[in-house]
């Protein structure tokens, strides 16, 4: 399945500039327990992880096979064992974050985006909640 749209939208939120400091600012209010996870964070080197994540995670949606190996690291990154733990329901807030946020900064938003974001972005964290 192709996500072109999908990845149009994020080029454009991208390119508004502040795309990613408005989805850390709607996340880390949307619950405690996120912002205690992000204390001590780098947010330089985190800003440019989730640019990464987001086109990763909307390339394996597609069955793109070379992001596979990326997504499975990711996986174990935030798995209970990893480096950087993820409860598995922070993921469903996560989602939301990032729709709303896009629905705000994507200047040619249309409501059927939401849906093929959440599409494009759901097999990412059907893998992160499995490896968990």
């Amino acid at each position: 399945m192709s996500y072109a749209d999908v990845h149009q939208s994020y080029g454009r939120c991208r390119r508004a500039g502040h795309f990613v400091d408005r989805f850390y600012e709607r996340f880390l209010a949307a619950d405690e327990r996120v912002a205690q996870a992000f204390r001590t964070t780098n947010w330089s080197q985190q800003k440019r992880a989730l640019g990464q994540a987001i086109s990763t995670a909307i390339s394996y949606a597609e069955g793109e096979s070379f992001v596979a190996p990326t997504m499975e690291k990711m996986a174990e990154v935030h798995s209970r064992h990893g480096r950087v733990p993820v409860e598995p329901e922070l993921y469903g807030i996560w989602l939301n974050c990032m729709v709303e946020t896009a629905r705000e900064v994507d200047p040619r938003w249309d409501e059927s985006l939401a849906q093929r974001w959440r599409g494009a972005l759901s097999p990412a964290i059907d893998l992160f909640i499995e490896r968990y």
